[in-house]
């Protein structure tokens, strides 16, 4: 059995969970946040988007249970505690193929983020992978990481590591798509076309008009994995919430990175 992995590359408040809920909106594609965070609900530590806080108090990881359990196996007895770079490939294989028998799924969505993690997923027999990077103007990302409460100069700093890491990926993987947020949000049809067609699958309409209304069961993630609106609109909030010099910090530090994700991207400066 071969499963399709559509792996979401980006920093945490960049966009990773908005474009996880309208990927999994697909009818052939089921969307279930990153794996290392199934021990995670077993435990407790963790719930599911639609309220579960066990496996069988939710549908969608009750059949998965249930398909385990055809094998002989549990979510339990899976060793999926270590995902950056030392997951275990044959608990990963059939963790991955479990997913996709119990959603009817052609492909699954994972958000785990990290570059390590897709390395280490690229051993797993049966995998094909498909990977995403979704990025912000740095301007936005800092307003995000100041909205949040946290102290946004490390997060400069990883948007210019972590967009260098992603960048790298591209040689092993040339199917590799990069998406500004910007486009995103202005062109959900146009950039989801993009993303897709590697996988050779094509955008629904539901995927736009109604992701917010689709049942979901992302383990991980912010609030917006809860939303029911399907809006998608661009937040122009930044402008009131950086101030001069931050901007200047950013202008400084964070827009050569954003610049070559943007020509990672096939686009430019003057078209965001």
């Amino acid at each position: 059995m071969t499963v399709k992995v559509l792996y979401i590359l980006g920093l945490g408040h960049s966009g990773t969970t908005l474009l996880t809920r309208v990927l999994g909106a697909h009818s052939r594609i089921v969307a279930t946040g990153g794996s290392w965070n199934v021990p995670r609900f077993l435990a407790g530590r963790r719930d599911c988007a639609c309220g579960a806080t066990a496996p069988g108090d939710c549908p969608f990881w009750s059949r998965v249970e249930a398909v385990l359990g055809e094998r002989g196996l549990s979510l339990a007895e899976l060793d999926l505690e270590k995902p950056h770079g030392r997951l275990d490939p044959e608990s990963t294989r059939i963790y991955f193929e479990a997913v996709a028998e119990a959603a009817g799924a052609e492909a699954i969505v994972d958000t785990t983020r990290r570059p390590s993690h897709l390395r280490a997923l690229a051993r797993v027999p049966g995998l094909e992978l498909y990977p995403v990077h979704i990025f912000k103007n740095p301007r936005r990302q800092i307003a995000s990481a100041k909205r949040k409460g946290g102290w946004w100069l490390p997060t400069l700093w990883n948007y210019g590591m972590r967009g260098r890491r992603v960048r790298g990926l591209q040689r092993q993987w040339p199917n590799l798509v990069h998406v500004p947020y910007e486009s995103f949000c202005r062109d959900p049809r146009g950039q989801l076309e993009r993303m897709l067609a590697p996988a050779g699958l094509e955008v629904e309409d539901r995927q736009i008009e109604s992701w917010g209304e689709q049942p979901i069961h992302i383990l991980g993630g912010n609030r917006q994995r809860t939303n029911t609106s399907s809006e998608i609109r661009l937040d122009e909030s930044w402008k009131e919430r950086l101030t001069p010099f931050e901007r200047n910090l950013v202008r400084v530090w964070g827009d050569g990175t954003w610049r070559r994700n943007l020509a990672a991207s096939g686009e430019s400066v003057e078209s965001q």
